[in-house]
């Protein structure tokens, strides 16, 4: 029952997914803001969902594609053909031994999504934009720490010391994907006297709050943090208690030797920050009562899983894993299993949807989900055959983009399309959706149920949120968990044997003693009330075999990855004489990037109090020696497109970086299409078609590339 009035509920403006009061009056939606009892803000982005849910773009009826894959011609069907055309489709595969080869693109907001359990049921894959976010940073911490992956819990900022040191690597807490309260408390620890580091070629509005702002080299990170614990180590100024008892035997005399040659002066070479500040971040490290390192997508991040490692080695030897103002490791919430539970998959004997020279060595990184940009790849080597995408916009928000859109249109000697069904979850129509065979009307964030629990998440990784609908959807739109659910009744019944969405998530409450309703009567959030310190004491060790924290990896010695590779990733040292400057795509609060809840809403496309396009930042010493003006349109051109964009000249960027805003180039959508800016993807290398050696390094260095000015 929707009632009026102050409802609490998660945003879903972006993938921060924060907690909200929505306030509604005759059944109407008309306010946003932060729910004090989730910590209490909202950014602009989420206060404009009030323009999402009564944007005139929005789809009410399923659509089937009447012309060619990418023409975006449409014609309205119901939603019994629709599901009937899916669901057949689906049986289709499955009879022929492939259900493998189908795949799920999607935002995984929670373990408890009912799509995770129908992929599992039904033998496909799930892929997500997750692999390019910080899969690789994921996986360095499960091998060091073992467990449950813990790095999106940042450094848990309100519990941070004074003389506590918060290190921000390419991390942009001020600006996006971060739960709207971190900014908050990032300056509350301010206040009382902790030390706010920013490293970034870009001044953000992280740096412009920084104590001291480091403009690092693109990629230089993991050479600085092992510089820094080069000199902790090597200067006897490393925690020794913490080393001594939690540290695997052996593993700190190995990485004492593989420190040997990492100097702070070597190190400085290959970051360009100077040796003397190498040192001095050391020290003051070293020396505080602790020290918290956040980081995501960043944007100078080339061999994350390197990264990862390193800034791991430097938390533990510093003593800063689990402690306030460090690194918190996630609790688990006790939610029950909805039984029988389905067994996933086994992706290493039906092959994963990788590429390239390394793919038989993919397994031994063991990364939890595909990266989206393999879609394409898949699709060319026939490994992909039906796609279900909800929620992501791989033809316009990922690297590879103009591959994608190809593969999805690449036919066979008969004019059958490789990829034999593409389905579209969609809000409003994006140039994903263009490509669908069938586009599904979906509901907005104010208008469906989920819960929203993810152990490694910010908001709600030490608890559980609801959201719930505030107003009624359009006749007609269906989310798609509903639909994943009436499919899996379909195919897959013996594990689908509740009545909808709602049962489900019951039945995975009763693990708290609650229910939906009794959660709604919580107001909607659900926690252990304490965040707790040094768990792995009570515990009895870490997660790992030897239950302490490995800084030596055995399993990747083969590879070459033992121990963290300092050098920068090889997007930033290839071509540098044909290509001189490397791009940064970077993010803003205004926007989130995957498609068109924020590119397509008019207060955040808004002249003058929003982000109407994305100019091309470039470094006033840059441009006057390119002889380029503010304002001058110039060619943006890299080894895999180019792009016409005008330059803002700034003194904020690196003279040999050049920045542009993620996520722009929507041509659908009458506020998107009238907005300007273009695709930072349409620069961006990817692998399987411009580069060959991305398989293994991580996700992050997909996010920028090298590039050149043509004036």
């Amino acid at each position: 029952m929707l009632r009026d009035g102050w409802v609490p509920t998660m945003c879903y403006q972006c993938k921060a997914e924060c907690a909200i009061l929505a306030r509604v009056e005759d059944g109407v939606l008309k306010e946003v803001r932060g729910n004090p009892r989730g910590r209490g803000k909202a950014c602009v982005k989420g206060m404009a969902g009030v323009s999402l849910q009564y944007n005139a773009d929005r789809l009410t009826q399923p659509l089937r594609r009447v012309g060619r894959r990418g023409e975006g011609r449409f014609e309205p069907c119901g939603w019994d053909e629709a599901l009937d055309a899916i669901a057949g489709k689906l049986q289709e595969l499955r009879d022929r031994g492939e259900a493998h080869k189908l795949t799920a693109s999607f935002f995984p907001h929670s373990i408890t999504d009912p799509k995770w359990r129908f992929l599992n049921a039904y033998g496909g894959f799930i892929n997500t934009a997750l692999p390019h976010c910080d899969s690789a940073k994921i996986v360095a911490f499960i091998k060091a720490m073992g467990g449950v992956p813990n790095h999106h819990i940042p450094p848990a900022f309100f519990t941070v010391p004074k003389g506590g040191i918060m290190i921000m690597a390419g991390r942009h807490a001020f600006g996006c994907l971060d739960d709207a309260s971190v900014p908050r408390d990032i300056l509350e620890a301010k206040a009382r006297g902790a030390i706010l580091v920013v490293l970034d070629p870009l001044f953000t509005a992280d740096a412009a709050k920084a104590d001291w702002w480091i403009p690092i080299r693109p990629s230089g990170d993991t050479a600085l943090f092992t510089g820094m614990t080069h000199h902790i180590v090597m200067n006897g100024l490393h925690n020794k208690s913490f080393v001594e008892n939690w540290v695997r035997e052996g593993d700190f005399e190995r990485l004492k030797d593989y420190l040997a040659d990492k100097t702070p002066e070597a190190m400085s070479r290959i970051c360009d920050v100077p040796a003397k500040d190498i040192i001095k971040l050391a020290e003051m490290c070293a020396a505080a009562p602790s020290v918290g390192v956040d980081s995501f997508k960043g944007i100078m991040l080339g061999q994350a899983m390197d990264f990862g490692h390193a800034w791991t080695n430097f938390l533990a030897v510093t003593g800063n894993i689990d402690n306030p103002g460090g690194q918190p490791l996630p609790d688990l919430t006790p939610l029950a299993p909805v039984e029988p539970v389905p067994p996933a998959p086994n992706l290493h004997e039906r092959g994963w949807h990788r590429t390239g020279p390394d793919k038989d060595k993919f397994a031994k990184y063991s990364f939890i989900m595909e990266p989206t940009w393999y879609q394409a790849q898949a699709i060319k080597n026939g490994d992909l055959k039906v796609l279900v995408v909800a929620e992501c916009n791989p033809a316009l928000t990922e690297m590879g983009q103009e591959e994608w859109r190809s593969a999805a249109t690449m036919t066979d000697s008969k004019g059958n399309y490789l990829l034999e069904m593409l389905v579209s979850y969609e809000i409003m129509l994006s140039e994903t959706s263009r490509y669908a065979d069938y586009v599904l009307p979906d509901k907005t964030y104010f208008e469906r149920w989920e819960l929203l629990y993810m152990p490694w998440w910010y908001n709600f990784g030490q608890g559980i949120g609801l959201r719930q609908p505030v107003v009624e959807a359009p006749e007609g739109c269906r989310h798609s968990n509903e639909v994943f659910i009436e499919l899996g009744k379909r195919l897959c019944p013996e594990y689908f044997a509740f009545k909808d969405d709602v049962e489900f998530y019951d039945r995975q409450l009763t693990g708290l003693g609650l229910s939906v309703k009794k959660l709604q009567d919580l107001g909607g959030l659900w926690s252990p009330g304490t965040l707790g310190f040094r768990k792995y004491e009570k515990a009895g060790g870490f997660g790992t075999p030897s239950g302490k924290v490995h800084l030596y990896w055995e399993d990747l010695e083969e590879v070459g990855q033992a121990l963290p590779r300092v050098d920068l990733a090889p997007e930033y040292r290839v071509d540098a004489e044909q290509y001189p400057y490397v791009l940064l795509s970077y993010r803003t609060i205004f926007h989130q990037g995957s498609g068109q809840w924020t590119h397509n809403n008019p207060q955040l496309r808004d002249p003058v109090g929003g982000f109407r396009d994305n100019p091309l930042l470039i470094n006033t010493a840059t441009a006057r020696k390119e002889g380029i003006k503010d304002g001058d349109l110039v060619t943006l051109r890299s080894r895999s497109g180019q792009v016409r964009v005008r330059a803002k000249c700034t003194e904020r960027i690196r003279p040999d970086c050049l920045g542009l805003h993620h996520g722009f180039g929507s041509s659908i959508g009458r506020v998107a299409a009238g907005g300007g800016g273009v695709s930072d993807n349409a620069l961006i290398p990817d692998s399987g078609t411009t580069l060959d050696w991305q398989d293994l390094v991580g996700g992050e260095s997909h996010v920028s590339t090298r590039v050149r000015l043509e004036h």
